[in-house]
C-alpha cells in the first residue's frame, strides 16, 4: 500500500513539472569554429529587462552570477546534435536563451525569450547557425 502511494505521489509531482526539451542542431561551422556558449535561464518578468540591459556583457555580468542557480549552460560546436532537458521552476515562467557569438573579435550577444506557453512541457528545436541561432517548435 505504501509503495502504491509513493508511486502515485511521484507520478503526480512529475506531472506538475513536465520537463521541456531543447534539441540543438548546428551547422557544420559555427561561431568562427569556436565553441558556442549558450545560457538557458528561467526568469520572472522583472528579470527580462535586467538581462536585456546587460547586452553583450551578459556572460561577464554580476546578474549572470546571481541567476546561476536557475541557469543551465550548454557549449556546442559545429555539427552538433545535442538534447537538453529542463525541469521548469515554479515562479519563473520565461525561458531566456542567451548565446555568446564571437563576431569580428568581440562578443555579439544574442538574447531570446520564450513565455511559459512557448516552452514549458514542450520540445523546442534550436537551429545554430554560423552567427545566429533560431528557435522553433513548442510541440
Amino acid at each position: 500500500m505504501r509503495k502504491s502511494l509513493a508511486l502515485l505521489a511521484a507520478v503526480l509531482v512529475s506531472g506538475c513539472a513536465s520537463a521541456s526539451n531543447l534539441r540543438f542542431r548546428c551547422e557544420p561551422q559555427i561561431n568562427e569554429t569556436l565553441l558556442l556558449t549558450i545560457d538557458l535561464v528561467q526568469v520572472n518578468e522583472a528579470e527580462i529587462a535586467q538581462i536585456r540591459q546587460t547586452g553583450d556583457q551578459w556572460f561577464y555580468s554580476d546578474l549572470r552570477r546571481q541567476l546561476e542557480p536557475r541557469t543551465r549552460t550548454v557549449a556546442v560546436e559545429g555539427g552538433c546534435d545535442t538534447k537538453v532537458s529542463l525541469t521548469p521552476r515554479k515562479g519563473y515562467d520565461t525561458l531566456a536563451v542567451i548565446s555568446d557569438y564571437k563576431s569580428g573579435g568581440s562578443s555579439a550577444g544574442n538574447m531570446q525569450f520564450r513565455s511559459k506557453e512557448q516552452w514549458k512541457g514542450k520540445t523546442l528545436d534550436v537551429q545554430v547557425g554560423n552567427s545566429v541561432l533560431s528557435i522553433r517548435g513548442g510541440k
